[in-house]
């Protein structure tokens, strides 16, 4: 449980942090920012408000808002999600016109890993895009499955159409209007 509640604390900071870390993350190693970042201007919004809506659909689960603790399906499709933006942002490569093609991951290790920096760049996006498609169907997918079971707890208690729980069946007292014919 307390891996769940911390995923759940975890949602609204993961929102701001990981786009702004796909974003900027090689700067902080001294690879360098050219045109890749002209097309992360435009695609890290994207990535915000897909993450934005994909954490609002799970925290707005009367589950997780009851127990402040996500389930262990968005445990693991989040953790995939978060993973593949930190490897966005760790071995995405860019390079300046002045500089030689960079990533995090190169500015480490050396350029000699440029290959290998590219390929697991493209395994961060694209985990990051399925698991970010996953996160918002199986968000939607509990949400509708928590709504059902909250309708039936809340309709469950009635005996037939018409009548409320801890009414009784008492037909000596009951008022019959017939019409006449």
């Amino acid at each position: 449980m307390w891996l769940r509640r911390a995923w759940y604390r975890a949602l609204w900071v993961a929102v701001f942090v990981l786009p702004l870390w796909v974003f900027l993350g090689r700067a902080f190693f001294g690879a360098p920012l050219g045109y890749q970042f002209l097309a992360q201007v435009v695609l890290v919004p994207l990535l915000f408000v897909a993450q934005l809506v994909a954490t609002l659909v799970v925290f707005l689960r009367p589950s997780v808002r009851r127990d402040r603790a996500v389930s262990w399906i968005d445990v693991g499709v989040l953790a995939l999600s978060w993973l593949g933006q930190l490897a966005i942002g760790f071995f995405l490569v860019d390079s300046a016109s002045s500089r030689p093609a960079a990533s995090a991951f190169t500015a480490l290790v050396g350029s000699s890993a440029l290959d290998l920096s590219t390929a697991l760049s493209a395994a961060g996006i694209g985990l990051t895009i399925v698991a970010g498609t996953a996160l918002l169907g199986l968000a939607v997918w509990q949400a509708v499955r928590d709504a059902k079971a909250s309708f039936a707890r809340a309709v469950g208690g009635f005996d037939s159409a018409g009548a409320a729980p801890g009414w009784a069946d008492d037909s000596e007292h009951t008022i019959r209007i017939t019409p006449r014919a």
